[in-house]
């Protein structure tokens, strides 16, 4: 049985120097994941249950139960592909709240945590606080979830491997080339200087899916914006966004969109 959504707002005290939280949400509807999410506060995040991939403006990555991710200011991100996906929030401003994400360096740019199942209780505590003090239960969830970040991120930031160097350069290359219907592992390796099996280790290790199916999402995005633009051929769609087959494409299309090409071609038609 899916849990409703919960959503606690906190009181406000206005000191701008302090952190404020304003409030703990647990998000289980599915009509919120797909829309467009734009807020002018931050959030901490955590994923309860399921998968998903959320889109920002850095990219597309894959999220999965234990991940802590973060969302910023005027950073506007929706998610796709959700399977039984549930993830609670907390929203948060003050400056003492930029401090810790600056000391921690946590940006839109490094927003994902992977593999902290050990806070999960203590979120579904503070979830679930029914006392007066709200505002406390739900501080003290981030302040805590802060600090177990820290002793694992501070490490990390000191002995940054030659591994995640390696994830992100791939992930730079295929971001600026992925409309290039020759893009391959082989290519990656050949233009990157690595070994092919390293670059698909290492890519799927620091980005949490592997090439193919980033890329192929990173096309498919692409074309639903073509067609959002008016373009209609599904030929011409599908080798703009490097597809060298228009069948392979569709097969591609349908199962990240849920629609065929000439579907949502269909259906962008009627919304103009």
């Amino acid at each position: 049985m899916q849990e409703k959504n919960i959503c606690k707002f906190i009181p406000y005290y206005n000191d701008a120097y302090s952190l404020h939280t304003i409030n703990f949400v647990l998000e289980t509807d599915i009509r919120n994941f797909n829309r467009t999410h734009f807020q002018s506060v931050y959030q901490m995040c955590y994923v309860n249950s399921g998968t998903a991939f959320i889109n920002t403006g850095a990219g597309i990555f894959e999220l999965s139960q234990g991940d802590i991710f973060f969302t910023f200011p005027s950073n506007s991100f929706f998610f796709t592909q959700c399977s039984d996906f549930q993830y609670m929030y907390i929203s948060f401003i003050g400056t003492k709240g930029n401090g810790i994400l600056e000391k921690l360096k946590i940006n839109k740019g490094s927003f994902i945590f992977r593999g902290y199942e050990n806070v999960e209780l203590f979120w579904q505590n503070g979830i679930s606080f029914s006392g007066g003090l709200t505002d406390l239960a739900t501080e003290s969830v981030l302040l805590y979830t802060f600090s177990v970040l820290s002793q694992k991120l501070f490490t990390q930031n000191k002995n940054l491997s030659r591994e995640t160097k390696a994830g992100s350069a791939i992930k730079k290359y295929i971001d600026s080339n992925f409309s290039d219907p020759e893009l391959s592992a082989y290519k990656i390796s050949a233009e990157l200087k690595y070994n092919k099996k390293y670059i698909s280790s290492a890519f799927k290790k620091q980005i949490g899916t592997g090439m193919t199916e980033y890329i192929n999402i990173l096309r498919i995005q692409h074309a639903c914006t073509m067609i959002d633009q008016g373009f209609e051929s599904v030929s011409d769609i599908s080798y703009q966004c490097g597809f060298s087959d228009a069948q392979y494409f569709s097969k591609v299309f349908k199962k990240n969109i849920g629609c065929s090409p000439r579907e949502y071609i269909k259906n962008a038609a009627l919304k103009k």
